[in-house]
């Protein structure tokens, strides 16, 4: 299977519909937003044609942080200014999704996306084994993939690797893998193939 993948678009509506230009190019199987796709408390673009783009596309995908709001226990106040079929398919976001031995969130997987100070916890990057260990001992999924650093990052149960987005990532010889997958907006994302552990960014 070869899975898109998209994160932290934050309403960059330009740099989403190149990413899922090229994911149709490259025949990808399925798109995964990583979440952060729009925002609950500041609207920064078109958060509308962003939900509307990622459903054209069949994307799936988790809440972040900023978008929780819109998907995750919606206010009423929210429900009756906000467009339908917007919040439709924003609730269609999870805490998490599991897709052939790979798990994708927003935050990392030993933080529970339900609560509201997991999804805000922050201290930094996981870039150490230790930080890395407590994803790896929380969930048993090979691959785990989040967004929410704007950075591109890669771990392993013992080391960082030497990698920033600058080429692509062969984990078939790692036993796992913590990904963290370099922001939309900034013009990122990602093809990552099941079958052969093959990580590849593009500029977008």
């Amino acid at each position: 299977m070869r899975i898109g993948i998209v994160a932290d678009i934050h309403e960059a509506v330009e740099a989403l519909e190149r990413a899922l230009s090229l994911f149709h190019r490259e025949g990808v199987d399925v798109v995964v937003s990583l979440g952060d796709a729009c925002d609950s408390y500041r609207a920064s673009g078109n958060p509308v044609q962003v939900a509307a783009l990622l459903r054209e596309a069949g994307a799936i995908g988790v809440w972040g942080n900023h978008d929780v709001g819109l998907s995750y226990e919606v206010s009423d106040q929210l429900r009756q200014k906000a467009d339908p079929a917007f919040l439709e398919y924003m609730a269609g976001m999870q805490p998490h999704l599991t897709i052939e031995n790979c798990r994708f969130s927003h935050v990392e997987p030993w933080l529970d996306a339900r609560k509201i100070d997991d999804l805000w916890y922050f201290d930094g990057p996981p870039d150490t084994a230790e930080k890395a260990t407590r994803s790896f001992a929380a969930v048993p999924e090979r691959h785990l993939f989040v967004g929410h650093f704007h950075r591109w990052l890669a771990m392993t149960p013992t080391r960082r690797v030497e990698w920033f987005g600058e080429r692509p990532l062969n984990l078939a010889e790692e036993p796992r893998s913590l990904v963290v997958i370099g922001p939309a907006f900034k013009g990122w994302c990602a093809i990552f193939e099941t079958e052969t552990a093959l990580l590849t960014p593009h500029q977008c």
